[in-house]
């Protein structure tokens, strides 16, 4: 196994360097005669600067689409979405991050994503494949549907099509998404580490079945390796507002610390004149933008997730696959812990110790 892996910049990445089209970078790093003797230079030492080394893979790939012509079925990516509008869901942080991965990973493969609501197509999916099929698109994305819509089918028939993250979830396909799981378990991990021996996890109950159940099974299987005097039961509520109910699950548990998704626990704490972090720790499973920087808590890495979903999208393209298939996959993209002023040390490790409680089976805990 290679100690350090070789990092290359990707096309968009010089193209944005120098401002301009990744389509431009990619003709004149193949010395295309319709970009100029100047540009191509411009755009060679800007590789060279950047460290740029051709993916022979994807390379090969671009070819054999080039010698087919460059047939535009293969050229647009529809992203297919299901929020109600064309531009609503682009205010929540969650999407935003996801379809900035998901706008850079189609640039640097050579595609362009272009966004199709069913609200536009009166909710038909068969209106909107009708579309495409005129218009030649086979490759889709299935993302940005509300939590709280109705089951939307699609027809996958025809189509190189993938799932972002848990959207659409009706329809069986392959799919990229966050690694549930493993994120709640690495959070639990550092919360560890800090000191903190009674953590409760927060989240709504649709939050948690949207993420398979995999924030509560990751939480319970943590719990399960630990004393149990020191064992929280997770706050799942129905209603992420319920005051009472968290009151009540507050009083029975007495945590010391929490890990949240989407619940207003500071303004629950408050009527009890708890203070983060003075009298309980906080760290968020994501954090929004206003968050980074001062809370503690799991960075999705979302772009990347969004990226993985169009490197499925194109997988299917380029061996010229639809349909289901039958045997779906999904490719899980681990997060990323950050430390903030929400969730301070509690105390200070022992040299050579890890209490840390997923390290190994039937370990044995250091007392509070």
């Amino acid at each position: 196994m290679l100690g350090r892996q070789i990092q290359t910049a990707r096309m968009a990445e010089i193209a944005q360097s120098l401002g301009v089209a990744p389509s431009t970078v990619s003709r004149a790093l193949r010395s295309d005669p319709r970009i100029s003797a100047a540009t191509r230079q411009r755009v060679e030492e800007a590789a060279e600067k950047l460290g740029y080394r051709p993916n022979p893979l994807v390379s090969a790939l671009m070819a054999n689409r080039r010698r087919r012509g460059g047939a535009g079925e293969v050229d647009v990516i529809a992203l297919v979405t299901n929020y109600g509008g064309r531009e609503s869901w682009r205010s929540k942080d969650v999407c935003r991050w996801e379809f900035e991965g998901i706008q850079a990973r189609a640039a640097a493969l050579g595609f362009k994503i272009e966004v199709f609501p069913l609200s536009e197509y009166r909710g038909s999916h068969e209106r909107l494949q009708t579309t495409l099929r005129a218009r030649g698109i086979r490759g889709v994305l299935l993302g940005f549907s509300r939590e709280d819509s109705e089951q939307v089918s699609f027809q996958t028939d025809g189509f190189a099509v993938a799932g972002l993250s848990a959207y659409f979830p009706s329809v069986i396909v392959d799919r990229a998404n966050f690694h549930g799981f493993y994120n709640v378990q690495l959070a639990l991990e550092h919360i560890w580490r800090l000191g903190y021996r009674r953590p409760g996890l927060v989240v709504p109950d649709l939050n948690n079945q949207i993420s398979n159940n995999h924030w509560s099974g990751a939480f319970l299987d943590w719990q399960r390796r630990l004393a149990k005097a020191n064992r929280c039961e997770p706050f799942i509520p129905i209603d992420a507002n319920d005051q009472t109910a968290f009151d009540s699950w507050l009083a029975a548990t007495k945590p010391d610390s929490l890990l949240v998704y989407k619940a207003p626990v500071r303004r629950f704490l408050a009527r009890h004149r708890l203070t983060v972090p003075d009298d309980i720790g906080l760290a968020y499973l994501y954090r929004t933008s206003d968050e980074m920087g001062r809370a503690a808590g799991i960075d999705g890495n979302l772009s990347a997730v969004g990226a993985a979903a169009v490197d499925l999208v194109v997988e299917k393209l380029n061996a010229n696959r639809t349909g289901s298939g039958s045997h779906p996959k999904e490719v899980l993209i681990k997060g990323t812990w950050h430390g903030g002023a929400t969730l301070p040390s509690r105390i200070t490790p022992l040299p050579g110790t890890s209490p840390a409680p997923f390290r190994r089976r039937g370990q044995k805990f250091p007392s509070r």
